[in-house]
């Protein structure tokens, strides 16, 4: 491929709309910087149901969430969020809970249907790599 053309892929990747679900601070401060530094536009919520806000407000190419919150899960995140931007890749993490029926790898091809699952806690290469990944297979809404 000539230069340009993927100079023009990488930048429409790296110009994708995600969402950050995450009720932990930390995390979802870490989360921040380390897609906006990779170059992506990054919008950050604290619980599943202003998630699902900001699915119906604006478009999305990515959205990740955490699949163990307090009020909403990200299960069900995940689930009203594919009616709302079915278009959308989305990509659960997780810590894992023992006390629940729901194994992480569960997560994806299950009612919930996530496109990719990451284990925390995970290396920032690892979310970058997986981001990067699911944008390519995700139509741009840009």
């Amino acid at each position: 491929m000539a230069p340009d053309v993927l100079r023009f892929q990488k930048d429409s990747i790296m110009m994708a709309e995600i969402l950050v679900v995450e009720d932990v601070p930390a995390v979802l401060y870490s989360l921040r910087i380390i897609l906006t530094g990779a170059g992506y536009r990054v919008s950050c919520v604290a619980d599943g149901a202003a998630g699902l806000e900001m699915l119906k407000a604006a478009q999305f190419d990515l959205i990740i969430s955490d699949i163990w919150m307090p009020g909403m899960s990200g299960t069900d995140v995940i689930a009203q969020g594919r009616r709302l931007a079915p278009r959308a890749r989305f990509l659960a993490i997780t810590g894992g809970n023992p006390n629940s029926g729901v194994l992480p790898d569960d997560l994806i091809g299950s009612e919930f249907r996530a496109d990719a699952v990451l284990h925390k806690p995970f290396e920032k290469d690892d979310l970058i790599a997986t981001v990067s990944a699911l944008l390519k297979a995700a139509p741009s809404h840009g």
